[in-house]
C-alpha cells in the first residue's frame, strides 16, 4: 500500500495566516474545588449557574444553567482576556438544550478602564437546539476601537425558563476581513427570505459587508494604464460628429465606414416601420424565455408570439409551446431591442441629419413619458418595476433612455417644452421608483444608482445626484463595499463584475461629454480595475474562473478593455478598438487612433499584452490561485455574502499544460429547474458532498495556508460551517511537480456518535475516461434511488467497488494550440467506496465525464485524496 500511503501523507502547512488561540481561562470548568474557578456568578445568578457531572461534554465537569424563575435570568462571566482593537475573533462552545429554551451566550468587549463597550448584546448567540442534542457553536466578533480586554457572558432570558449545559469554551484571534464575513453569514441565516422590497431578504447579508480597502485604484497595475497629464486614468470622452460625416460619407469617405452604415440605417429604418410598443404587454423574466428540454435560452425573433408565430424555438428544441411565461420573456426582449433602436434612431439623426430618425426616438420617448403612469407599479420578483419583471429593467432601460435624450438634446426636434416633459413624465418618475427598491449593497442596486446618476448630470439635479450618488447606499457606497480589494465584484461571478462594469460605463462616458469627470475620478478607477481584474486570472486557454452562478464560462481578451477605451485608455484596449473589423458607434465619434495619438501610443506596436496570472492569495474575494510548473488551479474556498452564491465552496478549476482539466460550468437561464435543481447544487462541482448535497446556505470559508514557492506550491482552506450544524469540510491542493493532489476532507459535527451520514466526493473531468474492466452499468432509477434529484441529471452510469484506491486514465482531447493529453486519475480513501461514472451536464449543449466517490458504509468523517499525474507513455 506504499501508493495509498504517499497519497494520504499529512501536509505540512507552510505559511499558517492569523488565527491565534487566547489563553482560556478554566474552558471547561475542570479547575477548582466546584469548578467555577476564574468564572464570576454575580448574586443576580441566584444559583441558576453551577457545575455539574451531567454537564460535561468532555472531562468530569460542565457548566449547567437550570433557571425555573420566568422573571430573572442567570448570569455567568469568565475571567476577561486581553484583545486588541480592530481585529476580528471567534468563540466557540459546545452546548445543549435540556429543557425549555431562551438562553444566550455574549461576548462582550471592556476598554483600558474595564467599562463594558455599548452595546453589550452586539455579539450574541442563541441556542435554539433540540432538546438533550450537543452542538458545537461558532460566534465572531469585531473588536470596537478602544477594546483591551474581552469576556464571555452566558445568561438566560429575564422571562425564560430552560435548562441548559455548556463546555469547552475557546475563543481566538481571526483577520478582521474572515470576521466580517462570517458576521455577514449569521446575518444572512437568520434572515427570512423576502422580508421586504427596499431591502431582499437574500441581499441582506451585504449590509454587512466591509468597506474594503482600496487606498490608490489608480496605481494598481498601472502598467496596463495610460493615464491623463494630471495622472488620473479617466479620460473625458469625446464625440466629433463633424469627423464621423466625413468618413462616412462625401468624397472622402471610407468605404467600409460607409457600408457599416449603410447597415445601421436598414437595422432602424427596418425596426421603424414595422414596430411600437404596447401599454397593455406586461414584460416578463428573461430567464424564463429558457428551453424546457436543457435550459439554454430560446432564440428571439420579432415575429410576435400568438399573433404572428404559434410556437418558439432554439437550437436544442424546434417548436416550444407558448406559455405565459416565455411570452413574457418575449416581451422584454422586445422593449429592450426597441429601446436600443430609439437611442441608435438619435444617433443617426446627429451622424446624418435625417430628420425621420430625430423624429421618430424622440416620439418614442413622448410615448413612454405620456404613458408611463398606465404601466402598473408592480413587484413580481420583490421589487419595483413599471416597465420590466424587475427593477433591473428599469434601471437599465433609463440608461438607454437617457443617452438618447442627451443626443437629442440642442437640436431643432427637442424644444424646452419636450425636455421638460420628458423629465417630468418619464425620468423624474422612474428615477423615483427606483428609490424605492435595492437599499443595499448589490449590483442591482449599482443599476439604480448609476442609471439616475445619468438623469441626475443629464439635468443638472443636485439633490438628485446627492441622493443617488453621495447617500448611503448610493454610487460612491455601491463601489467602496461592493468592489473587494482584490477588485472583484463581491457577488464573486465574472458576469456580474462585468455587468457592473457595464452599468458604470454609460454614466462615465456622460460625466465626460458633460464636462463632470472630476466628481468620478476614483469610482473610475475602481471600474477600470474591475476589468482588467478578471485577465490576472485567466488560464492557459485564456478561459478564466467562473464562480457564483453566472452563465457559460468566459474568455479573456482584450475586448473588454477595447469597450472602456473612450473613457479608460489602455495601450492593448486601444490597439484592440482600432481593429479594421472593430466599426462601432464609439470608434467612428471618437476614434482609437486619435486617443493613442493624444497619448503618445503607436498603435502599430501597442500589441495585446495582458497581465500575466500569477499565484496568489485574494482573501478579500475568497479566491486564491497557484500557478506552478504545468498546472494552473483556482480555488474558490468561500463567499462574501449569500447573493448568488452556490452549494460550491471548496470547488477548484484547473488547467495541465494548457488543457482544460475541470471547469465550473456557470449554469443555465435562473428560470430553468436545471439552474436550481442541478447547476447550482453540490453534484455539479468538485466538492465533498453529505448524503448527497454539498454546501448548504453560504459561509465565508478560512484559508489555512498558501505558500506558491515552486515545488511546494500549496493552498489549504476549511468551511467550519459547510452544512450548519451537521458537518464542516476542509480541502488542501498541492502541485508536486507535474502532479496536482487534492485532499478533501468532510466531518461530520454532531456531537452524538452514533449520527452518521453517507459521505462522499464530486469530481468532474473535461476529457474521456478509459476505465477498467470491473465497472458495469447502472441504471438511473437505481443511481437515483435514496439520493437527492440532482443526480437524475446524469446518464450512462457505470460503477465498480474498490478497496482503498482506484486508478484510471482519462484522455483529454487536443485543441488548436494543445495536444492531446492522458492523465493518470488516482482516488484514494480508506475502506471500501464506489467509483460511480457517467455523462454529467456541461454548459448546454455540452456534456463532460462526472465522477460520484461514495463510501460503502455511512460514516462520521472521510477523506479523499486525488492524484491527477500524466500516465505513462
Amino acid at each position: 500500500m506504499k501508493a495509498l500511503t504517499l497519497l494520504a501523507f499529512p501536509l505540512l502547512l507552510a505559511c499558517p495566516l492569523a488565527a491565534q488561540p487566547l489563553d482560556f481561562p478554566n474552558p471547561g470548568f475542570e479547575e477548582g474545588t466546584d469548578g467555577f474557578a476564574r468564572w464570576t456568578a454575580p448574586a443576580a445568578d441566584k444559583g441558576m449557574s453551577t457545575t455539574s457531572a451531567e454537564a460535561a461534554r468532555t472531562g468530569k465537569l460542565g457548566l449547567k444553567v437550570n433557571d425555573r424563575s420566568g422573571s430573572s435570568g442567570s448570569s455567568l462571566y469568565s475571567t476577561r482576556m486581553p484583545v486588541r482593537p480592530g481585529r476580528g475573533y471567534e468563540l466557540s462552545f459546545s452546548g445543549r438544550i435540556v429543557e425549555g429554551g431562551g438562553i444566550g451566550v455574549y461576548l462582550q468587549f471592556f476598554d483600558t478602564a474595564g467599562k463594558l463597550i455599548t452595546p453589550g448584546d452586539r455579539f450574541v448567540i442563541s441556542l435554539r437546539d433540540p432538546a438533550g442534542t450537543w452542538a458545537q457553536h461558532t460566534l465572531p466578533a469585531l473588536t470596537p476601537e478602544k477594546s483591551a480586554t474581552a469576556a464571555v457572558w452566558v445568561h438566560s432570558y429575564n422571562q425564560a425558563t430552560v435548562t441548559a449545559h455548556f463546555d469547552d469554551f475557546s475563543l481566538r484571534e481571526i483577520s478582521a476581513a474572515d470576521a466580517t464575513a462570517a458576521i455577514a453569514a449569521r446575518t444572512a441565516a437568520a434572515t427570512p427570505s423576502g422580508s421586504g422590497t427596499a431591502k431582499p431578504g437574500w441581499t441582506a447579508s451585504a449590509d454587512f459587508l466591509p468597506d474594503f480597502p482600496k487606498p490608490d485604484p489608480e496605481k494598481w497595475h498601472h502598467e496596463t494604464k495610460l493615464l491623463q497629464p494630471d495622472g488620473s486614468a479617466f479620460r473625458a470622452a469625446r464625440e466629433d460628429w463633424e469627423a464621423a460625416r466625413r468618413l462616412v460619407s462625401g468624397p472622402a469617405a471610407d468605404p467600409a465606414w460607409t457600408a457599416w452604415l449603410d447597415a445601421q440605417r436598414k437595422t432602424v429604418d427596418a425596426w421603424m416601420a414595422r414596430h411600437r410598443d404596447r401599454v397593455e404587454w406586461r414584460a416578463g423574466w428573461w430567464h424564463d424565455f429558457v428551453s424546457p428540454k436543457d435550459g439554454s435560452f430560446l432564440t428571439w425573433t420579432d415575429d410576435i408570439p400568438g399573433e404572428q408565430a404559434d410556437h418558439l424555438f432554439s437550437p436544442s428544441d424546434p417548436r416550444v409551446p407558448l406559455t405565459e411565461k416565455n411570452i413574457g420573456g418575449w416581451i422584454f426582449g422586445f422593449r429592450k431591442r426597441h429601446i436600443e433602436n430609439t437611442r441608435d434612431a438619435a444617433r443617426l439623426y446627429r451622424l446624418t441629419d435625417d430628420k425621420r430618425y430625430g423624429d421618430w426616438a424622440a416620439s418614442q420617448l413622448d410615448f413612454y413619458a405620456d404613458n408611463l403612469q398606465k404601466w402598473p407599479v408592480v413587484k413580481p420578483k420583490g421589487n419595483y418595476t413599471r416597465l420590466g419583471c424587475q427593477s433591473l429593467e428599469d434601471a437599465t432601460w433609463l440608461a438607454l433612455f437617457a443617452e438618447t435624450a442627451r443626443l437629442l438634446r440642442d437640436t431643432p426636434a427637442v424644444p424646452p417644452s419636450r425636455w421638460q416633459s420628458w423629465y417630468d413624465g418619464l425620468f423624474k418618475p422612474q428615477v423615483e421608483l427606483l428609490n424605492r427598491s435595492f437599499l443595499i449593497v448589490h449590483n442591482i442596486a449599482l443599476w439604480h444608482r448609476a442609471s439616475s446618476a445619468q438623469v441626475a448630470l443629464l439635468y443638472d439635479d443636485k439633490p438628485m445626484w446627492k441622493h443617488v450618488v453621495e447617500d448611503k447606499y448610493g454610487l460612491r457606497d455601491q463601489l467602496r463595499r461592493g468592489v473587494t480589494s482584490d477588485y472583484f465584484w463581491y457577488e464573486q461571478s465574472m458576469g456580474y463584475n462585468a455587468y457592473v462594469v457595464t452599468a458604470m460605463q454609460p454614466l462615465l462616458a456622460a460625466a465626460g461629454l458633460l464636462g463632470r469627470v472630476a466628481e468620478l475620478r476614483d469610482e473610475a478607477a475602481i471600474v477600470q480595475n474591475l476589468v482588467i481584474a478578471p485577465l490576472t486570472l485567466r488560464f492557459p486557454d485564456r478561459t478564466i474562473p467562473n464562480p457564483a452562478d453566472a452563465g457559460r464560462p468566459g474568455h479573456a481578451s482584450a475586448r473588454g478593455l477595447a469597450r472602456i477605451y473612450r473613457i479608460l485608455p489602455t495601450a492593448p484596449g486601444l490597439a484592440t478598438a482600432a481593429a479594421p473589423e472593430d466599426r462601432n458607434w464609439d470608434t467612428l465619434v471618437d476614434p482609437p487612433a486619435a486617443v493613442a495619438a493624444s497619448l503618445g501610443v503607436n498603435l502599430a506596436v501597442a500589441g495585446a499584452g495582458l497581465p500575466e496570472p500569477r499565484s496568489t492569495s485574494l482573501a478579500s474575494s475568497r479566491f486564491a490561485i497557484l500557478k506552478d510548473g504545468p498546472w494552473q488551479v483556482f480555488f474558490h474556498y468561500g463567499q462574501n455574502a449569500r447573493s448568488h452564491s452556490q452549494a460550491e465552496a471548496l470547488n477548484w478549476s484547473a488547467s495541465f499544460d494548457g488543457v482544460d482539466i475541470s471547469h465550473d460550468p456557470g449554469t443555465v437561464g435562473y428560470g430553468s429547474p436545471l439552474s436550481n435543481g442541478y447547476y447550482r447544487r453540490g453534484l455539479n462541482h468538485n466538492v465533498p458532498l453529505v448524503n448527497g448535497e454539498g454546501q448548504q446556505s453560504w459561509h465565508p470559508g478560512e484559508l489555512l495556508a498558501f505558500d506558491p514557492a515552486s515545488g511546494r506550491a500549496t493552498m489549504s482552506a476549511s468551511q467550519p460551517q459547510y452544512r450548519p450544524g451537521e458537518a464542516a469540510a476542509r480541502r488542501t491542493l498541492r502541485i508536486e511537480g507535474d502532479k496536482l493532489i487534492d485532499e478533501a476532507t468532510v466531518t461530520l459535527v454532531n456531537a452524538d456518535p452514533a449520527v452518521t451520514a453517507t459521505l462522499g466526493l464530486a469530481l468532474h473531468l473535461q476529457g474521456s475516461p478509459r476505465l477498467p474492466d470491473s465497472f458495469v452499468p447502472v441504471s438511473n432509477e437505481a443511481f437515483t434511488r435514496n439520493r437527492p434529484p440532482a443526480f437524475g441529471y446524469w446518464s450512462d452510469i457505470r460503477a465498480a467497488t474498490f478497496e482503498n484506491e482506484a486508478a484510471f486514465d482519462v484522455t483529454f482531447p487536443a485543441t488548436e494550440t494543445t495536444k492531446t493529453r492522458t492523465l493518470r486519475i488516482r482516488i484514494a480513501t480508506p475502506r471500501k467506496f464506489t467509483l460511480y461514472q457517467g455523462s454529467s451536464p456541461d454548459y448546454p449543449p455540452n456534456r463532460r465525464a462526472g465522477f460520484y466517490i461514495e463510501k460503502a458504509e455511512p460514516a462520521r468523517e472521510a477523506s479523499f485524496v486525488t492524484e491527477l499525474a500524466p500516465a505513462a507513455p
